[in-house]
């Protein structure tokens, strides 16, 4: 078949060609995103139009495990075998990347942020807070010089790692795991590490109703100065050698006590002609030390002052925050898996901007995928958390051929069908009461090597927490301010 009876087919027939499961939501978000950034309008004679190359790009993300020719015959099979002819390939080598690389990765970060703000206000999951979770992560992409020179290589004891990394900085809601903000940056040098990148974040993100937890390496006094001026609250794990000073009388009954956290800002009204002219300045925290047999006391403080929640549980609240490693594995383990003979990287993209591009479909996608999860969850009264990320995966690869062709009533019955066998399907293994030694199998590290005697003991954590209350003699004279 000629080059201009493809045209022809695809276009007559464009508005069909994407992610079924994803359209309803998204087909309206690329149009907008395309007509803003101008880029709306493509070369006369072209197959790639600007809608199925986006198209293409997030269905690259979810369809991992084929190259470009195969993941674009993927996503208009469903037409190729409904009595329309084409081509088995229908674009030369080098085309794909060409149309990548003119589209660029703006559109994308566009509609990654239109997505989010697409979605209703985030549901309260804890004393009417919205839990909202930061944590790091590094992503590896392609051996190329391209890749190097922006994001560069982790060093190691033997020189360099084998591939480039990103370090990323993302923030999830707690109750659907859905990433509403990301930041990135190279994997070394100023300004990129995560405390930096969470900053970004933070700068942009509004409301009065959010509860920040923070794992123990976030802890900066300037963190919690920033979020007690904007009006956030938090909840934050703290080393030992943080100094804490407590408040007398400050004592609450659930065993938990008020103390003062002591440091210094830039001070802003300084004159301009003075440089690093500080100020001292004390906030004034709750404070929870809490311990489980056979491990260390640990120490939380948080400003959320109302005795009606309980330290038992905020920390139990707290151990929450583990469901951003669950994300992370969701999109590192599955939907960015690959197989045997590729490239062992979570990218696959070999140009600096091509990976940016990459990493905000990748998020599209998932979030997109998340999202169903919610909905098949509200339809059916469940918990998204217990639903299977992988198999729900599974059922929009399987769904998107067929609903390519269906009319647009019949579209809509399959995507009810859709969400009642998301619902049914839940993780096979719900998460268990158990805690695992701090062992390793490959002596690396400063950890013990792993031997017949480290199992896993079935622990009820809930139950075993016990809130450590501040000993008097520990009491000064501060008051609080």
């Amino acid at each position: 078949m000629k080059n201009s009876t493809v045209l022809t087919t695809l276009n007559s027939t464009s508005e069909a060609i994407e992610i079924g499961p994803f359209s309803e939501k998204l087909q309206p978000l690329i149009t907008e995103t395309l007509n803003d950034a101008k880029k709306n309008k493509s070369r006369k004679g072209t197959i790639l139009t600007p809608v199925l190359l986006v198209w293409f790009v997030l269905a690259m993300t979810l369809r991992r495990d084929l190259d470009y020719n195969k993941t674009l015959n993927w996503l208009i099979s469903g037409l190729r075998w409904m009595h329309v002819e084409l081509p088995a390939k229908l674009v030369a080598c080098g085309t794909i990347s060409h149309a990548r690389v003119k589209l660029g990765f703006e559109v994308f970060r566009s509609l990654f942020c239109k997505f989010i703000g697409s979605l209703r206000s985030c549901e309260t999951d804890f004393h009417g807070f919205v839990s909202l979770i930061f944590d790091g992560s590094a992503l590896t992409m392609p051996d190329t010089k391209s890749n190097e020179d922006e994001f560069g290589k982790p060093k190691t004891g033997r020189g360099k790692a084998a591939f480039p990394q990103m370090r990323i900085m993302a923030l999830m809601v707690r109750a659907t795991r859905i990433i509403i903000d990301i930041a990135y940056a190279p994997f070394q040098g100023k300004g990129t590490g995560e405390r930096a990148l969470m900053m970004q974040i933070l700068e942009r993100t509004k409301g009065c109703n959010f509860l920040f937890m923070f794992d123990a390496g976030f802890y900066a006094f300037f963190l919690i100065y920033t979020l007690q001026r904007q009006g956030q609250h938090f909840l934050m794990k703290i080393s030992s050698s943080i100094v804490l000073h407590p408040v007398k009388g400050g004592s609450l009954p659930d065993g938990s006590y008020l103390a003062l956290v002591n440091g210094k800002i830039l001070d802003p009204d300084a004159s301009t002609s003075k440089k690093n002219v500080y100020k001292h300045i004390q906030i004034l925290v709750r404070v929870i030390q809490f311990q489980i047999p056979g491990f260390r006391p640990v120490r939380l403080i948080t400003n959320i002052m109302d005795p009606n929640i309980t330290a038992h549980e905020l920390v139990c609240h707290y151990h929450k925050r583990w469901d951003i490693e669950i994300g992370y594995d969701e999109i590192k383990t599955h939907q960015c898996a690959t197989l045997r003979g590729q490239c062992p990287t979570f990218f696959r993209s070999k140009l600096a901007d091509l990976v940016k591009q990459e990493l905000y479909a990748m998020l599209i996608v998932y979030n997109h995928t998340r999202f169903l999860i919610c909905q098949a969850a509200q339809v059916y009264n469940q918990n998204p958390l217990e639903t299977s990320f992988l198999d729900t995966t599974q059922w929009i690869i399987d769904a998107v051929e067929h609903m390519i062709v269906v009319s647009e009533d019949r579209r809509r019955v399959m995507f009810d069908y859709l969400l009642l066998l998301i619902a049914e399907s839940p993780i096979d293994r719900p998460r268990r009461n158990r805690v695992n030694p701090r062992v390793v199998k490959v002596k690396m590290s400063k950890f013990a090597l792993k031997r017949a005697k480290h199992k896993s003991q079935e622990r009820d954590l809930e139950k075993e927490i016990e809130i450590v209350p501040v000993r008097q003699s520990e009491i000064g004279v501060e008051s609080a301010i």
